[in-house]
């Protein structure tokens, strides 16, 4: 079922990330003795034990530690339907592909958006659409499983290398919007959207304030203008209100207090070979770039793809990678300090 779209929505960018440093943060800091951070001031870290004489220092605002390296960071970010592997159809394919990527140095980032039907050279499997890359991997339990051989796939499309991954199931990403305070979208035109275990509704041409079940639908919602493609910028559309709610209305400290509980609830819909380092250095490196530094993109027509039908009568859309190259110069080199 072509439901999981949504997952790479409000994950896209940077979103994802700083969601889940996050909510890991006081779950870290109280339970495993991890410090990834710094004081700010100075000052003594809030729970040691002060010199003799020494008056204990009120608790500090204590900084993340920023992302130390000087390349490119770059994560894959994958939406899955669980609900297929439940009901016995086998491992889900991907229904939404989108590249994040960070450059520390020039502190700005990129989003790249890949449709799930590009016809492409799948490592070790010959050409097939691009989403059935990751059930591939699984199914013949290659090293790194599903995750990597997606990886790879898609570096050999936009030429990219991809260090990291990604795999979120969207019943984590409805409770991450909800957890948030909902998000806030334009709707560029009129649309009928079904949130799960809910009536439809229709939406009109105008803002409106979206909870979890609603956003969900709104970003795989495919039946209007631009179809698949319309649906990508979407998921841009509703990643970049993720990022907005969440440093806007200054959600961190709320997410960083119930960090515990959601840890415990989201825990199962993720799947990542980030480190919990990792993830709160790259969090909050995220958030340090303004909206304007925000590259997007998404591979689609009219230049970068083309339809094709295949002999049994599937259609499918084949790339073309000159102008690919064109719009992974765009988004990956002239916005970076450090070329690809």
């Amino acid at each position: 079922m072509a439901l999981a779209a949504a997952f790479l929505v409000a994950l896209g960018a940077s979103a994802v990330m700083v969601f889940l440093a996050s909510r890991q943060l006081s779950l870290t800091w109280a339970t495993t003795g991890l410090n990834p951070f710094q004081p700010s001031d100075g000052q003594t870290l809030p729970g040691t034990t002060p010199l003799p004489g020494e008056t204990p220092a009120a608790a500090p605002f204590v900084t993340p530690v920023p992302w130390s390296g000087a390349e490119r960071v770059t994560i894959l970010l994958m939406g899955l339907d669980y609900r297929d592997w439940l009901a016995g159809s086998g491992y889900p394919r991907t229904d939404s592909m989108m590249v994040v990527s960070i450059d520390p140095i020039s502190k700005q980032a990129s989003m790249l958006s890949i449709p799930r039907d590009l016809w492409v050279e799948i490592p070790g499997f010959g050409h097939e659409r691009i989403n059935t890359a990751y059930p591939s991997g699984e199914l013949h339990r290659l090293p790194g499983g599903g995750p990597e051989l997606a990886m790879r796939t898609v570096e050999s499309v936009i030429g990219v290398p991809i260090q990291y991954y990604a795999v979120i199931e969207f019943s984590a990403f409805e409770r991450m919007i909800d957890e948030i305070g909902g998000i806030d979208v334009t709707v560029p035109e009129r649309m009928k959207i079904s949130p799960i275990g809910r009536p439809s509704i229709w939406l009109e041409a105008k803002p409106y304030h979206l909870d979890g079940a609603q956003a969900l639908a709104y970003a795989r919602i495919r039946k209007v203008a631009g179809d698949d493609f319309g649906r990508a910028e979407r998921q841009q559309q509703v990643a970049m209100a993720v990022i907005d709610r969440v440093v806007g209305f200054d959600e961190v400290p709320t997410l960083v207090t119930r960090a515990p509980a959601l840890w415990e609830e989201l825990k199962a819909g993720i799947r990542t070979n980030m480190t919990l380092e990792q993830m709160i250095s790259f969090g909050w490196t995220a958030i340090q770039i303004p909206k304007t530094d925000i590259h997007r993109g998404v591979i689609g027509p009219p230049n970068m793809v083309g339809f094709h039908t295949l002999p049994n009568g599937q259609q499918v859309i084949r790339p073309v990678p000159d102008q690919i190259r064109l719009l992974r110069d765009q988004l990956f080199t002239a916005t970076s300090a450090i070329a690809p």
